[in-house]
């Protein structure tokens, strides 16, 4: 075990209430990782949230006013930014997953070590013709704080054009951009130039352009510049209006590690009585009454448990286990439900349709002159554009990432050196939509993740266009300095050789939503207030109530739903 492995499992064993504070205030500092007047303040922390949530739970209620289900981006929004406005009432928060201090969430460059662990779900799309018949991992955070634990650490606030179309879908404009942006400026602790027209400060989300850029990012902007491409100071900024801009990141990366939404918004209120967590807890079902949600069934400790909620069940369990707990539960399209022996509690046929996700493409590789060692989360420097003026959203996206980033068909085709790295083609605007349906009737059964990724000609065609400009750009004089060659796909590739390479290097983002959304028409399983149709006192809160995914990374945006849920809650 070596010392950051330690230190982990000290932390653990702190919230756990195996061992005493004077324990752990000896092992962190014979660990050597933190310095000696910081390891005080730590260790008082992690024992005033032991103590609560130890007594919290040793003491469980039978119901409480609200029982939120996932402790991800928007469930950890939720329940901090619940739990200050409603300070008498009585919260819930149920997480499958452990708690989130394991170095390979809190140091950032090893975030996709995560990948494929305890702390994903695993599920996969199956093979489908748009893929040339490869199934793509999806990988979702099984862990407190969710995406934004596992996942690369990017803070992209969403497009105008993303959040007018929500309003205008919906019916409320409170979900436009003019809204939008007071609640993401309300919440930023921005560390770059000033905006104060676009972002904010003093708030709990710590926000920072990358730090301390390889001189091969910063000769990637220089390649875009080169091309007659934008380049922006700040990535959330003007571009959410234009549609256009290149630039650094912004990272939630504070003094070399990961500040999550867990850290931000959920850690400051753990030592309220009104919160209680329970991790290593998966919950089954909504229990309804009629069409009334009064509670949840879990498994916690080998054990079938129910907890009763006084006023609202809430949802944040993510893309994949929002629909598969309401099928569960009854709700969803009636002829799937019986098939699996489900007792049909509310037709709700929009139940797991509309999935869509983010393609990244792996990738465009370039063999350096010499080699590097990635920084941060090994990308930042990335960008959107609209190719056609006419379009209302960018249909590129560009992202460098500092590793030999390639899906394993290209891995296996082109033998990039260890050394290598990519400028990846992105897909923020797909066309495409997948399903996911219920295995079957046993909550221990992962659903079956059919995403249909590139079944629409258009994404092909966008993805072909944003591989083009990745290739003009890795050819730009500023760029020379660390290329030796162009490794994949190494010449201009046409037809139907070049639907292959896309359609080869097909990954994803990891931004699964829409299999829940929001809409004023009487087919959309959640209303504007986010409430299940024809369901009472349900609600869901994640990326699932979207009706068009947003043309960025989604951690903002379902960070901005869990706000929304307070919101509407308080």
């Amino acid at each position: 075990m070596d010392n950051n492995d330690r230190l982990d499992h000290l932390e653990r064993a702190l919230i756990a209430g195996r061992i005493t504070r004077r324990a752990f205030v000896a092992g962190a500092l014979a660990t050597g990782l933190l310095a000696a007047e910081a390891v005080p303040a730590l260790a008082d922390e992690l024992d005033t949230i032991r103590a609560v949530q130890a007594r919290n739970r040793s003491s469980l209620k039978k119901a409480y006013d609200y029982v939120v289900v996932g402790a991800g981006s928007a469930g950890c929004a939720l329940v901090g930014t619940l739990a200050k406005r409603e300070p008498g009432a009585q919260i819930l928060l149920i997480e499958a997953g452990d708690w989130d201090t394991a170095e390979s969430v809190l140091d950032p460059r090893l975030w996709f070590t995560n990948l494929d662990t305890v702390r994903d779900w695993g599920d996969v799309s199956i093979p489908s013709a748009g893929t040339n018949n490869r199934a793509i991992p999806e990988h979702t955070g099984r862990v407190v704080g969710g995406g934004s634990s596992i996942n690369a650490t990017i803070w992209a606030r969403p497009f105008k054009a993303d959040m007018d179309h929500w309003a205008r879908v919906t019916g409320d404009r409170r979900w436009d951009y003019r809204h939008s942006l007071k609640h993401f400026k309300a919440i930023e602790d921005w560390q770059g130039t000033p905006n104060p027209a676009f972002r904010g400060t003093g708030g709990p989300v710590w926000v920072q352009p990358a730090a301390d850029p390889l001189p091969v990012a910063t000769a990637a902007l220089d390649g875009f510049r080169e091309v007659g491409l934008p380049v922006v100071d700040d990535l959330n900024g003007e571009r959410e209006l234009t549609g256009n801009g290149f630039g650094y990141m912004n990272q939630i990366i504070k003094d070399g590690r990961r500040n999550s939404m867990a850290r931000a918004f959920l850690y400051p209120v753990l030592s309220r009585p009104n919160v209680t967590v329970l991790v290593n807890t998966q919950v089954n079902r909504v229990l309804l009454r009629g069409n009334h949600a009064v509670g949840v069934e879990a498994v916690t400790d080998g054990r079938t448990v129910r907890f009763g909620a006084h006023l609202e069940v809430v949802l944040s369990t993510g893309g994949f286990n929002t629909p598969k707990l309401l099928m569960l539960s009854g709700i969803g399209h009636e002829k799937e439900l019986r098939a699996h022996g489900i007792r049909v509690r509310k037709h709700a046929p929009e139940v797991g349709k509309n999935v869509q996700d983010h393609i990244l493409h792996g990738g465009v590789l370039f063999e350096p002159k010499e080699p590097f060692a990635y920084r941060n989360s090994a990308a930042n420097v990335s960008g959107y554009l609209r190719s056609d003026p006419s379009f209302e959203l960018p249909d590129v996206s560009l992202v460098q990432i500092e590793i030999p980033y390639a899906s394993e068909v290209v891995a296996a085709r082109y033998a990039p050196p260890p050394s290598s790295w990519a400028l990846c083609g992105g897909l923020v605007t797909p066309k495409s939509r997948g399903t996911v349906t219920l295995r079957s009737a046993n909550p221990a059964d992962r659903p079956i993740v059919d995403m249909q990724f590139l079944s629409h000609p258009d994404d092909v065609a966008a993805l072909e266009r944003s591989i083009a400009i990745a290739r003009e750009v890795g050819a730009s004089s500023a760029m020379k300095p660390f290329v030796v060659r162009e490794v994949a796909p190494g010449a201009a590739l046409q037809g139907e050789d070049l639907a292959n390479f896309v359609r080869d290097g097909a990954t994803t983002y990891f931004h699964s939503s829409g299999a829940c959304r929001m809409g004023k028409d009487d087919k959309a399983v959640v209303d504007s207030e986010l409430r299940v149709n024809g369901i009472h006192n349900l609600r869901i809160a994640d990326s699932t109530i979207m009706p068009r995914i947003v043309s960025v990374p989604t951690m903002p945006a379902c960070v901005l739903i869990g706000l929304r849920m307070a919101e509407l809650l308080s």
